[in-house]
């Protein structure tokens, strides 16, 4: 549930009230929307949301620009105020309201917002060094404040940068790794396991800032990634890093961040003093000298004046000073060096928690265990209940943070501070308890995702599955190492929203597993997300091996079994083994059946439907999607349905049919952000409007097509989908494109017919040119070979 103003819009029940009242809008205007909202920190292009919302992009900007006003006139909002949408000339759309928190939540705590005091120069010196940098970064203590400049120059670079701004936070990582991974996640870029790091150049190609913050324990794969992107061909992302340490890199800008220049430092003593107690005056506590001696011995970091200031609720200014000199001369060191500001704030840290009464204390020891930033309620199931109190006491002693941008606050503890709650619970004998009871929470909430992610719910289990999958990562690395049945309880739970949405890291997770266990176990759940990663990177050989080894073991969870058979009959239907495909979908309708699955039902009945298709009964296929019950099914699945109906009409000649329902098929599948579908359906409709004979629209769906499979680093579908286009071009008369685009992307029967019709020593030199393109280099290729052909019409 979104709440701005006096509006609430909730995305389950796709409903807008304001001021209690329902109000109307059409269904793309809703998604577009919620769209925006989901993408609030960024202005959102057209192009995108043209993308994003209506999919096959057959609509005129006009319908674009016909919904937002519905919004606004939906939402209160006009086109001269824009306090929810704001238009951003010449670039696209941005949600400018500010979320309310959901009230089923814990209370938002009285905390003042943090302010950038003392950091105006600083904040314009860096947004200034882009015009002359790709990369620029911040270095600095612990505390200096290097995380809230940095989001105030993204702030204010937002509206220059044409896909927006990304937030980043490296510090929930424990190896590096984890870096692309988890760049890719966080773009929805396909990640292939054998290569993580092609996952980059879709990234880097994108026209934004990104912003990796805490980077320092990770530094080295940072400076790679980094590397790599700006080395991208046609890279247009600008990075801003924030970091104890530089990067490393020969572009890189690097801008120290120091403390608090004197006045500064007092100034936000007093902010934050007056925020506890609007009666607090600095004449009564010495004047500013007194307290300027006080934020110099806190070597005017911000996070330890903010820290100390907390204090002020508890304990008298004289108590504060005297407990501040006592603690800081804990630290037996004379200079002030980056060093020795890091350790004052550890002490800070350990002075202030051990000022705690005890059930506080245990509880921020306890949060420690989360890799990020969390809700309430998610903080209540792994800490128990009654203790929200704790929860907000340490959120007023600035030993949480609390971000209040979403629809729910989420809490999550800064990375120099978790190190010292880290510390203290590796001393506790109950440290395995603690990270047991997060492991099966986040199991807890994986399995409801999964029940989401497999009917009308699917939209929130989505956003779920994205809010924790810092926690999935931290949880399962645990559960690797510590308790192997409740990793494969996790891969199990995984199956759905690794396979169906291209979502690779999961799979690279279950080979950990299985390459640590000892001996040659089976781990079937492991398998099966191995088994999909390779059907999504195109090796059916290996996902059939994992498959049938796990369908031939005994004992064997039904759900995971009838995962594996889902897998397989994928595999048998791309590999043409019809018989196969009845094989495994008659398994799975009888473990749908045993289960009560209707998920696994409506996979196993696509299919089926689809092997009708291809043998020549399509009515047939058509037939038994009609015996589906669509109202309990997720889009994605709705989406698979339509376009299973798609190529059947495809088969009956039923063209206009056809193309309906792969439009459909799109618009359904970038409803809920599915690029496995929505490609697939996008690569069928473009191949019928060529055989339609409409090749503007064609042209047109396989620009879409491109460029989307581009943007999200899916280069198999877009294999198939050039390989396709070879037919158009080749009917268009362009044979040299045709050529070069069909030697690119592996045998096509074509290359014979176009040789016989073209002279000989040009088809070798087209040919040379398709070998001498990579799979990234040949979808730029056709994109641009498209987007000529659409110039020329």
């Amino acid at each position: 549930m979104f709440r701005f103003g006096g509006v609430a819009v909730d995305p389950r029940a796709r409903e807008v009230t304001r001021d209690g009242r329902a109000q109307h809008l059409e269904p793309q205007a809703f998604d577009l929307l919620v769209h925006l909202i989901e993408r609030r920190e960024e202005v959102v292009a057209k192009h995108d949301l043209l993308d994003g919302v209506w999919g096959h992009r057959f609509v005129s900007e006009a319908a674009l620009t016909t919904r937002v006003k519905e919004i606004r006139r939906a939402v209160g909002d006009d086109g001269a105020t824009q306090h929810t949408i704001r238009n951003v000339r010449g670039r696209g759309y941005r949600f400018v309201a500010e979320l309310d928190t959901d009230g089923t939540t814990a209370p938002r705590p009285a905390q003042a917002p943090r302010s950038l005091v003392g950091r105006e120069h600083e904040l314009a010196d860096v947004a200034g060094r882009f015009a002359h940098a790709p990369v620029v970064t911040l270095v600095g203590p612990g505390g200096v404040g290097k995380s809230t400049l940095a989001r105030a120059v993204a702030g204010s670079l937002a509206a220059h940068h044409r896909d927006g701004v990304r937030f980043v936070d490296l510090a929930p990582l424990e190896r590096g790794d984890q870096v692309v991974p988890a760049l890719a996640r966080d773009f929805d870029v396909v990640l292939d396991p054998t290569c993580p790091e092609r996952a980059l150049a879709p990234i880097a190609r994108l026209d934004v800032l990104l912003v990796l913050d805490n980077c320092e324990h990770v530094i080295d794969d940072v400076a790679v990634a980094a590397e790599r992107m700006l080395a991208t061909p046609g890279a247009a992302v600008r990075i801003l890093a924030t970091s104890q340490v530089r990067l490393g890199l020969g572009d890189e800008q690097v801008v120290g961040l120091a403390p608090l220049a004197p006045n500064d430092a007092v100034a936000l003593f007093t902010t934050r003093a007056q925020a506890i107690d609007p009666s607090w005056d600095v004449g009564d506590h010495g004047g500013d000298g007194r307290i300027a001696a006080l934020v110099d011995q806190l070597d005017r970091l911000p996070l330890t004046i903010e820290m100390a200031a907390s204090r002020l609720a508890s304990m008298t200014f004289d108590e504060l000073e005297a407990a501040v000199a006592e603690g800081t001369r804990l630290v037996q060191l004379t200079h002030r060096t980056p060093t020795r500001r890091h350790r004052t704030l550890a002490s800070l840290v350990e002075w202030s928690a051990d000022l705690l009464a005890p059930e506080h204390r245990a509880v921020f020891v306890d949060f420690s265990v989360f890799a990020g930033a969390v809700t309430a309620a998610d903080a209540a199931a792994v800490l128990g209940p009654g203790r929200s109190g704790a929860v907000a006491e340490l959120v007023d002693r600035s030993l949480l943070a609390v971000d209040l941008g979403g629809s729910s606050a989420r809490y999550r503890m800064l990375d120099t501070v978790r190190t010292v709650a880290v510390g203290w619970l590796r001393e506790r004998d109950d440290a395995g308890v603690v990270h047991l009871r997060h492991a099966a929470a986040v199991a807890d909430w994986t399995e409801r995702i999964d029940e989401a992610l497999r009917g009308v719910d699917e939209s929130s289990g989505r956003r779920r599955l994205a809010d924790i999958t810092d926690e999935l990562r931290h949880a399962h690395r645990w559960a690797r190492e510590h308790d192997v049945e409740l990793a494969e309880r996790l891969d199990g739970l995984l199956h759905l929203p690794a396979y169906n949405r291209l979502w690779a890291e999961p799979a690279m997770w279950a080979r950990e597993l299985l390459d640590s266990a000892a001996g040659d176990p089976l781990l079937p759940a492991a398998r099966v997300l191995s088994a999909g990663a390779a059907v999504n990177a195109g090796d059916l050989d290996a996902a059939r091996r994992e498959g049938e080894r796990v369908v031939a073991a005994a004992d064997v969870p039904l759900h995971v079994l009838g995962a594996a058979h889902d897998v397989l009959s994928d595999v048998a239907l791309y590999g043409g083994r019809h018989d196969d495909v009845e094989v495994h979908t008659t398994a799975m309708l009888a473990i749908a059946d045993e289960l009560g699955d209707t998920h696994l039902r409506v996979l196993a009945t696509i299919n089926r439907s689809v092997l009708l298709t291809f043998n020549g009964s399509a009515a047939d296929g058509l037939a038994l999607l009609d015996t589906l019950d669509r109202a309990p099914m997720s889009r994605s699945s709705q989406a698979w349905v339509a376009y299973a109906a798609g190529e059947a009409h495809v088969v009956r000649g039923a063209s206009d049919r056809a193309i309906d329902e792969f439009g459909r098929a799109i618009d359904l599948g970038a409803s809920v952000d599915n690029p496995f579908v929505t490609s697939v359906a996008r690569s069928a409709l473009a191949a019928e409007l060529a055989r339609s004979g409409a090749a503007r629209a064609a042209y047109e769906a396989y620009r879409s097509g491109l460029r989307s499979a581009l943007r999200h680093g899916n280069l198999v579908h877009a294999t198939t989908m050039v390989r396709n286009l070879v037919a158009l071009l080749h009917a268009d008369g362009d044979h040299r494109s045709a050529v070069v685009l069909a030697t690119a992307t592996g045998p096509n029967p074509l290359l014979d017919e176009i040789e016989s019709a073209t002279w000989p020593d040009r088809f070798g030199s087209w040919v040379a040119e398709g070998e001498a393109l990579d799979l990234d280099a040949t979808v730029r290729r056709a994109i641009a070979i498209v987007e000529s052909h659409l110039g020329q019409r």
